[in-house]
C-alpha cells in the first residue's frame, strides 16, 4: 500500500485537487457576478465565446462546477445556451481525461494491476465500461473534473468516455438551464440553485439511479469470475 501511495503520489493529490478547487473558484465568480450581472446582461457573441473556451479549461480542471456553468448559462441566454454548454462539456472531458492520462503515464492502473484480484476486477469493470461512465455523469454530486481523470486512470477507452459520458450529461444539464430560465435574481439562483420539492426530487431520483446502477455494476464485477 505505501508503495502504491509513492508511486501515485502525484496522480492522488492532483485528484484530491480537483475535488476541491470547485469550492473556491464558484464562491469568486459568484460574488463577480452579482456586483457586475448587468455588464454580463450585454455581452456580445464574442464574449460570451471567450466565456465557453474559458469554461472548457475551468471545467477540465474543475475550476468551476459544470452545474454552476449551466445554471448562469440558463439565466443570462435561456435556452439559446444549450449548444454552447454541450460543445465546453465535450471539449472539457476530452481535455480533462488527455490531461490525466499524460500525468499519470498509465502508472496507476499498471499499479493496480499488478495484483490478480484487482486486474479482475478491473477487467470486469471494462466489460460495463459505457453504462458505467453514463451512470456516472448522471450524478450531479460526483465531481465532473475527478471523474474524468478516475476514468482515465483506469484505461477506459476515449470513445466510450466521451459517448456515454455526454448523453450521462444531458438530463442533468437540461435540468440546470431550465432551473436558469426561471430565476428572477441571479443573487437568489446562486444561493439557492434547486428551490422547489419537485426539483429537488428530480435531483434526488438522479442520484438515487446513478448510485444503484454504480453500486449494481460494481457488485458484478466483483461477483464475476
Amino acid at each position: 500500500m505505501l508503495d502504491f501511495l509513492q508511486k501515485n503520489t502525484f496522480s492522488i493529490v492532483y485528484t484530491f485537487f480537483l475535488g476541491l478547487m470547485p469550492i473556491f473558484a464558484s464562491s469568486s465568480i459568484s460574488y463577480w457576478l452579482i456586483m457586475h450581472e448587468q455588464e454580463v446582461q450585454h455581452f456580445t457573441i464574442l464574449q460570451w465565446t471567450l466565456v465557453y473556451i474559458a469554461s472548457c479549461f475551468s471545467m477540465a480542471f474543475a475550476l468551476t462546477p459544470t452545474t454552476f456553468i449551466a445554471l448562469l448559462s440558463g439565466y443570462f441566454l435561456a435556452w439559446n445556451a444549450f449548444a454552447p454548454i454541450a460543445i465546453s462539456y465535450w471539449l472539457a472531458s476530452y481535455l480533462g481525461f488527455k490531461v490525466a492520462k499524460l500525468i499519470d503515464g498509465g502508472r496507476f492502473l499498471n499499479k493496480l494491476s499488478e495484483k490478480p484480484k484487482v486486474k479482475e476486477v478491473l477487467d470486469n469493470l471494462q466489460k460495463d465500461e459505457f453504462k458505467i461512465i453514463l451512470l456516472a455523469r448522471l450524478s450531479p454530486v460526483l465531481p465532473f473534473a475527478v471523474t474524468n481523470v478516475l476514468f482515465s486512470f483506469s484505461g477506459t477507452k476515449l470513445k466510450n468516455f466521451l459517448t456515454a459520458g455526454f448523453i450521462g450529461m444531458l438530463p442533468r444539464t437540461i435540468l440546470s438551464i431550465w432551473l436558469g430560465t426561471q430565476a428572477q435574481e441571479i443573487r437568489k439562483l446562486i444561493e439557492h440553485p434547486s428551490q422547489g420539492s419537485s426539483i429537488q426530487f428530480i435531483i434526488f431520483g438522479l442520484i438515487l439511479v446513478s448510485m444503484l446502477g454504480l453500486g449494481y455494476f460494481i457488485k458484478k464485477a466483483f461477483g464475476r469470475g
